[in-house]
């Protein structure tokens, strides 16, 4: 009984540390998909970009508000982006913490690799 008392409370404390990194993973996939976007704008206008980046949240399963998404662009085809998002920390249908994230990624036009 000592045993099956402790594998519960042993996968229930895996399962709350994997709830617990889950937005901050959820984080690193958005850098990842913003930095792509970001590459990508230095050689396209604004419009396409902001069609990339909500296609890829779209499609990724990320739900965030559009005014919160802000592309720059500068005469030298420099990009930055920058998103504010909110995710939470949920455990078994319960709410342990909402968090606030804001991403920001710049990339700066390249004319040749070589």
């Amino acid at each position: 009984m000592k045993n099956l008392i402790f594998y519960v409370v042993s996968i229930g404390l895996a399962l709350l540390i994997v709830c617990s990194i889950w937005p901050y993973w959820n984080k690193y996939q958005i850098t990842s998909d913003l930095k792509s976007a970001a590459i990508y704008g230095t050689k396209h206008n604004l419009e396409d970009i902001q069609n990339l980046v909500t296609g890829k949240m779209k499609e990724s399963g990320y739900v965030f508000d559009p005014d919160d998404l802000n592309i720059e662009k500068d005469e030298n085809n420099n990009v930055s982006i920058s998103l504010t998002y909110k995710d939470k920390i949920s455990f078994f249908g319960f709410d342990l913490k909402d968090l606030q994230f804001t991403v920001e990624v710049n990339e700066k036009y390249v004319k040749e690799a070589f």
